[in-house]
């Protein structure tokens, strides 16, 4: 029963997998369309006004789906979620929609719960990695980590 979850499992990651790279190369496609129509259909200033920012958006949408990739990738290697490549992608995303924040349509309450969570995963994002270090100087032998904290539970 459980070589019979995990082939399930293992099917169920490739096809996402797949279905992640086919979304990828279709955006991608959409980038290059949207590019070229708005070059030819604007002025150069008035693309930069209109399509600019939706193009950002779009490569932005494109470097989280090659992140998810990465995340698959490395599920696939070691059979273990990587929470540190999780809380990166949640970063990127956030980070997009910082970037590309129409100040005039959205509310400060909006922003600030953005920054929120920014923040939030700003501080997971250095306690995994102050964990991990000490675990891995630990294990090479070397000293306790200078901060002094205690990072036994966490299991990254």
């Amino acid at each position: 029963m459980e070589r019979y979850l995990k082939t399930l499992q293992r099917v169920i990651v490739y096809f996402t997998l797949f279905i992640i790279s086919l979304l990828l190369i279709l955006a991608l496609v959409d980038v290059f369309i949207k590019l070229y129509d708005g070059l030819v259909s604007y002025p150069f200033r008035d693309f930069i006004e209109l399509q600019y920012p939706q193009l950002i958006d779009l490569f932005l949408v494109i470097i989280i789906g090659i992140e998810l990739l990465e995340t698959i990738k490395v599920f696939l290697k070691d059979e273990i979620v990587h929470v540190e490549l999780v809380v990166l992608v949640a970063i990127i995303a956030i980070s997009r929609k910082v970037i590309v924040w129409g100040i005039s349509k959205n509310s400060s309450q909006e922003m600030f719960s953005l920054a929120a969570m920014l923040v939030a995963l700003a501080v997971t994002y250095w306690v995994i990695k102050v964990c991990y270090g000490k675990k891995y100087r630990v294990k090479l032998g070397s000293k306790q980590n200078e901060l002094g904290s205690n990072c036994n539970d966490v299991n990254v």
